[in-house]
């Protein structure tokens, strides 16, 4: 029998509330997070849905709800889980070069920052040819992006450059996508149709926000599901962890946190 996207939702909170006892630190938390929602990919929700999972934003959001974990990180980290965004507290993290990816560099460069312009932008619900990626780093802890890297990526190689940027643009709004109603609400009012499915048109959000941010509880909520919008249905997003998509450079007083070196040959 074929699951209901409900169902599967209702899974997926269970497998994050498997660490949702109160004496658990937010470390232990935010990392069991990553570790499951990173589970959660293309192929797998194919795999489990037998197909494309539509669901309708509210009851998306109504099952979400329910998850203790969102709640107890939301006591010590209310900006990751709900918003608003945490300015000052933003981390951008240069890695060592890879094979696919040779021109890795370590410093951040308004140079080097793409802003949506007039060109067309391939449909993408999570862009990586444009802007910039931050993560809000925890008190007194390193950011999600962070604690992804730590758990071992092949694709992110040491050394690690992390960098504190903090947005100091007072014009600079941000988008909190803080549910699925709010990341519904967002492709239908700038939607790219493509291929029977629609996407968020980046070009278009650009002109009203600086940046999109992605919240805990908004990617428990969409991670894998398409939801109606004017237009169709939205294209299913996959984002893992607590992020921000900026479309315009917004920083000054760049900083150097820390440098992850190398491992040293046993």
């Amino acid at each position: 029998m074929r699951p209901t996207p409900a169902r599967i939702l209702r899974r997926r909170v269970t497998d994050l509330d498997a660490v949702a006892d109160p004496a658990a630190g937010s470390d232990v938390r935010l990392r069991h997070f990553i570790s499951v929602m990173t589970l959660w990919t293309a192929q797998e929700m194919a795999a489990t849905a037998q197909g494309p999972a539509a669901i309708d934003p509210s009851e998306a959001d109504e099952v979400t709800e329910s998850c203790l974990l969102l709640r107890h990180l939301a006591h010590d980290e209310e900006s990751l889980v709900r918003g608003p965004l945490d300015r000052a507290r933003q981390h951008w993290i240069g890695t060592g070069p890879h094979e696919l990816m040779p021109s890795r560099q370590p410093v951040l460069e308004q140079a080097r920052f793409i802003a949506p312009g007039r060109d067309p932008i391939p449909p993408s619900t999570k862009p990586f040819h444009l802007g910039l990626y931050t993560s809000t780093a925890r008190r007194g802890g390193p950011s999600m992006w962070r604690m992804y890297l730590d758990q071992g990526s092949s694709l992110h190689p040491l050394p690690w450059h992390t960098w504190e940027l903090p947005v100091t643009d007072p014009t600079a709004e941000v988008l909190d996508i803080r549910s699925a109603n709010t990341w519904a609400d967002f492709v239908g009012r700038y939607p790219l149709v493509h291929d029977g499915s629609v996407f968020p048109d980046w070009r278009r959000a650009a002109q009203d926000y600086a940046g999109v941010h992605m919240t805990l509880r908004a990617i428990v909520a969409t991670q894998g599901f398409r939801f109606p919008v004017e237009g169709g249905l939205a294209a299913a997003p996959y984002w893992d962890l607590e992020s921000v998509l900026w479309l315009r450079w917004c920083f000054s007083g760049l900083r150097l946190v820390e440098i992850t070196p190398p491992h040293a040959p046993e």
